[in-house]
């Protein structure tokens, strides 16, 4: 189909627009393309207005556009236009999904307000870590109990138990801790230690003196006296036959003496309520959640965060994973966070150019993709 373009010239200015009161007719044994001038126009044109015949193509409807898959493609007289849908964003050639409150915890936007969640988070942002442990996702070995952390979890030795230094991660590489080979019981000089598979007893002698006391940070303590631990008044002690127990407080909400201090949850005024750090979560006094990489909670209306505790490694290599906080160990070097890095060593790069170890660069024609020189490999 052919159309015609009015051209009016005023000094240095000239207005083009479509004439639709002229009529415009192909060339005939041409071969038609894009916009090329193969129509023509009978009649004369003056100094300050002409007319021209263009050749109109729908690139739209073909598929000869640069729209992106996300973008509505509107043909024009130029060409066409591109516009992203609503809920993407971008200039039509190139649009992504956007999500209003973005996708937490290493989350990618796939489509409008919807997050695709790396492992270990769920929830519509990627906002809740999902507790394995709790779900029963995890078997650890009997030697080891489950302990959730953001993304993974982690079988931590039970006490009395531990690692042999394998650090497996279902746990069966925690073995018994010998309490009487390494003096760490509490039992008195009076009794005799007696170790046992997760911990240990303080067995009397014949002797009718044998009182069952026991030895605790350095101050003995008489068998069956009871004690709140002075850095923690929240913790419990108790000493019997020769052992030393310590446990949380039991809290009990129905007792109107009941410490809110050790026992926030029963603390129900709204003052005591905490606002999560990204304005959209209320917790009441007591609740805990994960934030930065640091364990939060609400006390008394008043939010203390304080870093994660990750499970110590003993591996060469480690590194954190992308949406998680603790490291992992990795059996490859270039996959590693902990290298240290040695300038006397170098790599070299695909293009032949030596790069000291650590340093960092952009592949040339590639600006979106970099390079490092790490372990002596170029990765």
């Amino acid at each position: 189909m052919c159309f015609a373009i009015g051209h009016y010239r005023y000094g240095p200015v000239t207005l083009s627009y479509r004439l639709s009161n002229v009529t415009c007719k192909p060339r005939p044994n041409k071969v038609v393309e894009p916009r090329s001038v193969l129509c023509s126009y009978d009649e004369p044109t003056s100094l300050r207005f002409s007319i021209h015949c263009v050749m109109e193509q729908d690139e739209c409807a073909s598929g000869q556009h640069s729209c992106d898959k996300n973008a509505i493609c509107t043909n024009t007289i130029q060409g066409h236009t591109c516009t992203c849908r609503p809920g993407y964003v971008g200039n039509g050639t190139i649009c992504r999904a956007f999500c209003e409150e973005g996708c937490r915890n290493g989350g990618t936007c796939v489509s409008p307000n919807t997050c695709l969640c790396t492992s270990g988070f769920t929830g519509q942002h990627c906002e809740k870590d999902i507790d394995e442990c709790a779900e029963g996702l995890v078997q650890c070995h009997n030697h080891s109990h489950c302990v959730n952390l953001p993304g993974w979890y982690h079988c931590e030795c039970r006490s009395g138990f531990q690692d042999n230094g394998s650090y497996l991660l279902n746990g069966a590489s925690c073995i018994d801790v010998d309490e009487c080979a390494t003096q760490t019981h509490t039992c008195w000089n009076d009794t005799v230690c007696l170790n046992l598979e997760g911990g240990f007893d303080c067995l009397c002698t014949s002797s009718p003196a044998c009182t069952g006391d026991c030895l605790h940070q350095g101050e003995l303590k008489q068998n069956g006296q009871v004690w709140t631990l002075e850095q923690d008044r929240c913790s419990i002690c108790t000493c019997k036959d020769g052992t030393v127990t310590c446990r949380r407080t039991v809290c009990d909400c129905q007792n109107p003496t009941v410490d809110l201090l050790c026992c926030p949850e029963c603390d129900s005024r709204q003052s005591s309520q905490c606002l999560h750090q990204s304005g959209h979560t209320i917790f009441h006094s007591g609740d805990k959640w994960i934030y930065s990489c640091q364990q939060c909670r609400c006390l008394e209306g008043e939010v203390d965060c304080w870093p994660l505790a990750c499970p110590s490694l003993s591996c060469e290599y480690a590194t954190v994973m992308e949406g998680e906080c603790c490291p992992r160990c990795v059996a490859d070097p270039c996959l590693a966070d902990n290298i240290v890095y040695d300038i006397r060593k170098t790599c070299l790069d695909t293009f032949g150019i030596t790069r000291l170890s650590g340093s960092v660069w952009a592949v040339p024609g590639s600006p979106c993709t970099t390079c490092k020189c790490k372990y002596w490999i170029a990765y």
